[in-house]
């Protein structure tokens, strides 16, 4: 069951702007009300996705042989809502005009989160459920995430070499990221929580004695 909740909690990032413009159309006055700006929407659920990595890595280190394969996004996450802190301390927005170092990395990082993720369902193949289906199409959406991001990374040197790197030189391909690829994934996460079952297999940790 808690493993259930933890892929849950680890869609939250995916489905970041899906819910925003879900919570926006129901209700435009809680966002004002709560005065979220766009970088801390993305930080709160940034945290709930990092919570739901470490309770996964607790509880699939009982039942999965391969949990470590989980740990690169956790850590990712983790460093995500340390970049988002930055941004949201330096009183800048993720989509003002010029793009600075902690912009870049938060684009950066949530770019590398679809092939970790990748890895999150790996890590669940054949245990008790094939993954097939969720590695097909989150290996398709790694590929396209890397291939964003290049476009992204070009996008900001050659903005960077007329002056200064902005949000309008990327948008398109962030866009694009953040409507399509990453909710594609959310789902898969919010699948695989539904349909998760225990293997009933509880992996029991070696003990070496001293002889």
């Amino acid at each position: 069951m808690r493993i259930k909740i933890a892929l849950a909690l680890m869609s939250a990032i995916f489905m970041m702007y899906w819910a925003l413009m879900l919570i926006s159309y129901i209700r435009y006055s809680l966002i004002t009300t709560l005065n979220l700006s766009f970088i801390d929407f993305i930080n709160l659920m940034s945290i709930i996705s990092f919570l739901g990595s470490v309770l996964f890595l607790v509880e699939a280190r009982k039942v999965l042989p391969r949990w470590y394969l989980a740990v690169p996004l956790s850590i990712s996450l983790f460093i995500l809502v340390i970049v988002n802190f930055w941004v949201i301390f330096s009183g800048r927005e993720l989509l003002s005009d010029h793009i600075g170092i902690a912009e870049t990395l938060v684009m950066l990082f949530m770019a590398l989160l679809s092939p970790f993720s990748a890895l999150v369902f790996l890590s669940m193949n054949r245990h008790p459920d094939s993954m097939n289906a969720y590695l097909a199409v989150s290996s398709v959406a790694s590929m396209l995430s890397m291939l964003l991001l290049f476009f992204t990374l070009s996008g900001l040197s050659h903005a960077l070499s007329r002056g200064g790197p902005t949000f309008d030189a990327v948008v398109a391909f962030q866009a694009f990221y953040w409507l399509i690829v990453m909710p594609v994934i959310g789902i898969c996460f919010l699948v695989r929580a539904i349909t998760y079952r225990n293997s009933g297999i509880v992996l029991n940790p070696v003990t070496i004695g001293s002889t």
